[in-house]
């Protein structure tokens, strides 16, 4: 049989209350794609201790004083973008980022604790104190930033939080705080410091259903069964990294009877870093809403059709998935036809495919329709189509014709005398004529029975003649 490609299609489509998932751009020579949001997040401390202490400052002075900083505080990192399905077999991942979807942030505070040591010579007796200085350990010093990238940060992100020199505190010293008569003094402390923290991404994995997503293979081929959606749950992995600066500017000077000690350190540097730390996020569940399109018959039978005839019938078509379908187009057999072109399907609605039979020749015939479209598991309905081409019916309209004929001698050459009508089996009488009760048979008998009385006629004469001439 054959083929027969149709480019034209028209359906009647219903829209069952069911909304379907949005159409994205697929790209190459994909006949359909889906997409999924994913999210990742993560907050943690920093992940070793900082608590750094200066010891006594400086070395072998009477008067020393000792600073603990501790730093306290959250990163976090958080990365947004799409997962993307798109189809024939297999199915192809690929991870969109999110225009500006990620996010690195510090927020660090740091404390600060001082003591003080004298060790004094006024001459009379040596004095020596040790204690802490009131009124620093509430004292806050924050680093913050936040910075924006663009995921998936294969290549490294960072942000850093920075703050200028501050006055953080300036403390009298009293015989109310350093119990020796006649003490005064003070102290002060400025400071200055920064937290940077990095992330870049590593792999995006898949379990046993598809190989990772890294850098340098940003597409992967993953497995999955027919039905209205296929699930995920990609597992994001990367780096944090953390390096943190603190400088320290501590004052200390002490009066007692006449005379002053002072100390003034430039400056205490504290750096840590930078120190890395391997992350993986919790699991972002993917839902693909895929199209699932089927037909409700197997079989389209059109019964007898006449020739020259045609008859209609018509084909639903459903998409019962969670995905937006396509009818790309149709192809069928023979005398089965089918105008056809492109046009969606969404997901929980249904089509009307009106196919035509016209019979050109008697007897028997079957084809196959073939819908395409970009159902990724069963992209082709097939439904068999079958009818029967009968030939048209043949209406005797009636002719006059000679009813009974005069067998007798008579000349050959006259024709039977007609004595009735053939009244072409109606049945009724025709005016002046005798009635034929045989119609248009006894016709057409009459007119033979003539015809071989004729012949007949003609021979005898023949045969006289030659008698007498012997």
């Amino acid at each position: 049989m054959r083929a027969l490609v149709l480019s034209s299609l028209f359906f009647a489509s219903l829209t069952l209350p069911l909304a379907a998932s949005a159409q994205i751009n697929c790209g190459g020579d994909y006949v359909g794609c889906a997409s999924a949001p994913l999210h990742y997040e993560h907050r943690e401390g920093l992940p070793v201790e900082f608590n750094f202490d200066t010891g006594w400052v400086p070395s072998g002075s009477p008067v020393q004083v000792r600073i603990e900083a501790v730093l306290a505080g959250n990163t976090r990192v958080a990365l947004d973008g799409a997962l993307v399905g798109a189809w024939p077999e297999p199915m192809s991942l690929t991870a969109e980022p999110t225009a500006g979807g990620g996010t690195l942030s510090v927020d660090y505070g740091i404390v600060f604790r001082a003591r003080a040591r004298l060790d004094l010579d006024v001459g009379v007796a040596p004095i020596r104190w040790e204690g802490n200085l009131p009124y620093l350990p509430m004292i806050d010093f924050r680093a913050m930033s936040a910075s924006s990238f663009e995921p998936w940060a294969w290549s490294r992100a960072s942000t850093r939080g920075t703050t200028m020199r501050q006055h953080l505190a300036d403390v009298a010293i009293t015989d109310a705080i350093i119990r020796i008569p006649g003490i005064s003094g003070g102290f002060t402390l400025d400071a200055a410091g920064e937290v940077e923290a990095g992330y870049r991404s590593t792999r995006l994995t898949f379990g046993a259903q598809a190989d990772p997503i890294t850098q340098a293979m940003r597409r992967t081929q993953a497995m999955f069964i027919a039905g209205s959606f296929v699930e995920y749950q990609p597992v994001l992995e990367g780096v944090l990294d953390y390096t943190v600066g603190v400088r320290m500017y501590p004052g200390l000077y002490i009066s007692l009877a006449g005379r002053r000690w002072t100390i003034g350190l430039p400056e205490i540097p504290v750096n840590v870093g930078p120190v890395g730390r391997d992350l993986r996020f919790d699991p972002s569940v993917a839902r693909l809403g895929l199209p699932d399109i089927h037909s409700d018959v197997e079989v389209l039978d059109f019964g007898e059709v006449t020739l020259g005839e045609s008859t209609e019938r018509n084909v639903t078509l459903r998409n019962v998935g969670e995905g937006g379908g396509r009818l790309l187009s149709v192809t069928g057999d023979g005398p089965f036809s089918a105008p056809a072109s492109a046009r969606p399907l969404p997901a929980s609605s249904r089509s009307e495919l009106v196919v035509t039979f016209m019979p050109v020749r008697p007897g028997p015939a079957q084809g196959t329709l073939v819908v395409n479209t970009n159902d990724p598991d069963n992209p082709r309905v097939r439904v068999t189509v079958r009818g029967v081409g009968v030939e048209p019916v043949v209406v005797d309209a009636g002719v006059d014709a000679p009813a009974a004929v005069d067998a007798g001698e008579g000349d050959a050459g006259d024709p039977p005398a007609v004595t009735a009508a053939d009244d072409g089996g109606c049945g009724c009488a025709v005016p002046g004529r005798s009635r034929n009760p045989m119609g248009g048979v006894g016709a057409a008998l009459a007119f033979g029975v003539w015809g071989a009385a004729r012949r007949a006629r003609r021979g005898a004469a023949r045969r006289r003649k030659t008698e007498k001439t012997s």
